[in-house]
């Protein structure tokens, strides 16, 4: 590999389960640009792929939510937007990441029975085919439940990745999983917003008290999916909670410098953003740890308010260098 060849590259996508439910042509354009991403990850042919999501309580539950997790062995579940399967993480490389980020002052979280839902599995699954099919360290990110991590503390960690990745020798790509605006709270509920106890009881526990199934739950999520999706397509219903100018100042300060989203609170995400907006974090953690590995200018490929898919929908990457 010639030394002028990109060694690190970043893609950031949506993971809402209705992109992928949906026929294609429904958001052609969208796809136009994501697949161009994926054939471009595919070309970069990496070593390894540092993939930063997040949970939607199919396995982190309010009993126990850390603001940050490596995972040393993971799985994905069988959720709506996503594709079950084993992870193959590099278990030596995984648990020097976790030494290092304690090292740097990060109390991160580590599982060796990490599950994840669609905001991993679902960019993983069209960016390699099978879930296995690459090594994978996937980072989780709380961005669902109170209290958040500040956008200075993600943009940090992302580096922290980032600056251990460049010392692996290896061609590394990072993932960030998410959509731009769209509301969340409806789903996904904080402990104070719940419907009713039943709900609460599950997004405390998991179900494990016995008043609410993890099948029960996700079925609900599927039929309001579907309910939502069939809306959409049929032009019957346009979400209100998409905000394009918010999208937009997102992904111009985003190809920028990433240190102006320091000053970010979680207030102003969910304000301008929505429950569902507070998945930037994801990105600006991959893009923070692609920079610091290395990789090149990041550029906007695609955003467009305008979709079926119930968010705002951004596509972003960095440039690869050829070495010619």
């Amino acid at each position: 590999m010639s030394s002028t060849e990109s060694t690190a590259y970043l893609a950031c996508v949506v993971h809402v389960p209705l992109f992928t439910m949906q026929e294609r042509e429904s958001n052609a354009d969208a796809w136009k640009a994501y697949d161009a991403r994926v054939a471009e990850f595919r070309s970069f042919d990496p070593d390894l792929v540092i993939v930063f999501g997040g949970d939607h309580y199919d396995n982190v539950f309010l009993n126990n939510a850390p603001q940050f997790m490596v995972g040393h062995k993971a799985w994905a579940v069988d959720d709506c937007g996503g594709r079950p399967g084993t992870l193959d993480v590099p278990m030596d490389i995984s648990r020097k990441l976790a030494d290092h980020l304690v090292a740097q002052d990060f109390d991160i979280a580590t599982s060796y029975d990490m599950g994840v839902d669609h905001g991993f599995s679902n960019v993983l699954g069209h960016f390699l085919g099978d879930l296995d099919a690459k090594p994978v360290i996937p980072i989780h990110v709380n961005v669902l439940s109170e209290p958040r991590p500040t956008m200075r503390r993600v943009r940090a960690i992302g580096e922290a990745v980032g600056t251990f990745a460049r010392t692996l020798g290896l061609k590394v790509a990072f993932l960030g999983s998410g959509g731009l605006s769209h509301e969340t709270d409806s789903i996904f509920p904080q402990y104070d917003t719940a419907p009713d106890e039943v709900t609460r009881d599950y997004i405390v526990s998991g179900g494990a008290r016995g008043t609410l199934t993890r099948a029960a739950f996700m079925e609900k999520i599927q039929t309001g999916m579907d309910d939502l999706s069939g809306q959409l397509v049929s032009g019957e219903l346009k979400v209100p909670w998409i905000n394009e100018k918010w999208d937009e100042k997102f992904l111009a300060t985003f190809a920028g410098d990433l240190a102006a989203f320091d000053t970010w609170t979680d207030e102003e995400i969910l304000r301008a953003g929505g429950g569902g907006g507070s998945e930037i974090r994801q990105w600006v953690a991959a893009a923070a740890a692609a920079e610091a590995c290395g990789a090149g200018e990041r550029v906007v490929d695609y955003y467009s308010p305008d979709t079926v898919t119930a968010v705002g929908v951004g596509i972003a990457h960095s440039r690869l260098r050829t070495g010619q």
